[in-house]
């Protein structure tokens, strides 16, 4: 009995996540921390939620439209960075720099390169950080979950610097776990976030080890210039965006290397950056512009990774396949 033998183009091997399924289970994980958000900062949260994630999507179209190319906002990939942005800015943003941050994020980091999957850099997080350099007074005003918007400054800023040592302003690590503290909406319920780190594991978004990485570089930096101080690492740990970051951007497809070993050292290297310029540049926060430096050097990170091909005595790793996404 004879078989017919059939010749194709890559790809042979197919899975069943497409770009579309992928986002819309990554939207359902966000969600989670916003709903926290709007428990803990009331209705304006989820005002900030739907601004963010409408105006990605109607930038992202009318670019589309204009350019005459196929308008592909039902991938979901829009609603995740309009999301993500809405979820990195505290709750006195006004919703104007919100949206101005969509449309950088949407037309100039993410559709100028090309679109989804040939963004070298994550658009939520070089949005929030191009949003701080230029509109700092309006969204770093911080303020406690409730509805009296009591100011307040985040943790960081007191274990910041070249602090070695624990303050007493601080509150306990329980706050800093719920959420009873003030930051980005999204950031500081590290328990929902974690919610939405099970679900995306589950569902074969992410590798657990890609954010336990980030936690680890982060801490390992924070223990050893605190001289093995548990109480001090653990308050690095649970402030500023770095769990947001370590389960919603560092594992970022586009932005992020391709091999599973570079994703664990790109990883553990956005923790250890974070801490470092947390310490050495006074910079509350930190996270973001980690990233970015690592997004900038993921390709050499991947190449450094790539295993060798047999009879060549260099790795090699074609740039075509930064351009190709899930379909």
């Amino acid at each position: 009995m004879s078989r017919e033998i059939f010749m194709g183009p890559a790809p042979h091997i197919r899975h069943s996540h497409t770009d579309r399924e992928i986002m819309k289970k990554v939207v359902i994980a966000c969600l989670l921390p916003t709903i926290a958000a709007v428990y803990l900062f009331g209705f304006r949260a989820l005002l900030m939620a739907l601004a963010g994630m409408i105006s990605a999507v109607l930038f992202e179209a009318l670019y589309q439209k204009v350019r005459g190319k196929e308008i592909t906002v039902s991938d979901y990939s829009a609603v995740v960075t309009g999301l993500l942005l809405a979820l990195a800015l505290p709750v006195t943003a006004p919703l104007w720099s919100l949206i101005l941050g969509t449309f950088f994020a949407i037309i100039i980091v993410k559709q100028l390169p090309g679109g989804l999957g040939k963004n070298p850099i994550n658009p939520a997080v070089a949005a929030r950080i191009a949003l701080k350099l230029f509109f700092e007074p309006h969204i770093t005003q911080w303020v406690m979950p409730g509805p009296d918007a009591v100011a307040t400054a985040t943790p960081i800023e007191y274990i910041g610097h070249f602090t070695r040592t624990i303050p007493v302003e601080l509150p306990p690590l329980s706050d800093l776990f719920l959420g009873s503290m003030g930051g980005g909406i999204g950031e500081v319920s590290k328990l929902f976030i974690l919610f939405g780190c099970v679900f995306l594991v589950f569902n074969k978004i992410i590798d657990m080890r890609v954010p336990l990485a980030t936690i680890a570089g982060a801490g390992v930096t924070a223990f050893l210039y605190s001289g093995m101080n548990l109480e001090y690492t653990a308050y690095h740990l649970l402030s500023g965006a770095l769990f947001l970051g370590a389960v919603y951007m560092v594992t970022d497809y586009s932005s992020g290397p391709l091999t599973l070993k570079a994703k664990i050292f790109y990883a553990f290297m956005v923790g250890v950056l974070t801490i470092a310029i947390r310490i050495l540049f006074n910079l509350p926060g930190g996270f973001g512009i980690a990233l970015l430096i690592m997004n900038v050097v993921s390709r050499l990170i991947d190449k450094l990774f790539t295993p060798r091909v047999m009879g060549h005595s260099e790795r090699e790793i074609s740039s075509d396949i930064y351009n190709v996404h899930l379909s």
